[in-house]
């Protein structure tokens, strides 16, 4: 895991592998991001080869705003080059929005096609709930964490608890249909299932003072998504970020790495 420090040039673009991957993610303190999750999930399921640069300041380190102009994370550099628009420069192939990390991971290292979808109408199911995740509980979820931070409009918050309350209806639907399983495929996980579960668990509808277990279906999907040994150790790995022994402690997180 490589990093920035003061003495850098937060212009310029640091040093990185360049034979792999690369994931850019901040450090998980206060807490770790839902959306950083989503390509680690992927990454472990897939046993990707890759490497993870942390970010410090979104604003000062300028040179990431060419991985993602909208200046948010994550974002991922893959090894591959490609030719830009003046059909001379080449330069790493950028990927950022945490939806566009899963449809790329999947495009490119799922050769089994099981979490992306076999075939057109698997594909057309599983894009069609990862382009409603996008619009729908990633856009309202994300909002709703941000303006938990103060000053709080009180307002505001309950409307957006009221519409995240309205997406677990829906995800709840979806799974009570004969044989549904799955958000998007009936009989296996796919990206859709990544995409939603860092939002529609246990431990952050509390945060909303939402009880899942209104929700029975979503609620026992949701356990059965974290219990996939990939996405355990996507989990544990998204808590620790960049986090030291003392601050790995002081998140109350050191009782599970002694198990």
């Amino acid at each position: 895991m490589s990093n920035t420090n003061q003495n850098v040039n937060w212009s310029k673009h640091p040093e990185v592998a360049t034979d792999k991957l690369v994931l850019y993610v901040r450090k998980a303190l206060p807490a770790p991001t839902m959306n950083s999750l989503k390509p680690l999930m992927l990454i472990e399921a897939l046993s990707i080869p890759h490497s993870i640069h942390l970010i410090q300041s979104l604003q000062e380190e300028t040179w990431l705003h060419s991985v993602n102009p909208f200046k948010l994370l994550p974002a991922m550099e893959d090894a591959e080059l490609y030719t830009t628009g003046d059909g001379i420069t080449q330069r790493r192939l950028n990927i950022f929005d945490s939806s566009a990390c899963l449809l790329f991971l999947a495009d490119k290292y799922d050769a089994d096609r099981a979490w992306l979808g076999r075939g057109l109408t698997e594909r057309t199911i599983v894009m069609s709930w990862v382009v409603a995740y996008a619009a729908g509980l990633g856009a309202t979820g994300e909002w709703w964490l941000k303006m938990r931070k103060p000053p709080v409009n009180a307002d505001a918050l309950v409307r957006l608890i009221d519409a995240i309350k309205v997406e677990y209806d829906v995800l709840e639907k979806r799974l009570s249909e004969p044989g549904q399983r799955f958000i998007a495929l009936p009989n296996r996980a796919t990206i859709a299932d990544l995409s939603f579960m860092p939002l529609a668990n246990a431990k952050v509808a509390a945060g909303g003072g939402i009880d899942i277990a209104q929700w029975p279906r979503l609620k026992d999907w949701s356990e059965r998504i974290a219990a996939i040994p990939a996405v355990a150790r996507a989990i544990w790995r998204n808590e620790r970020l960049g986090l030291s022994r003392e601050e790995i402690v002081a998140q109350g997180l050191a009782a599970e790495d002694d198990e």
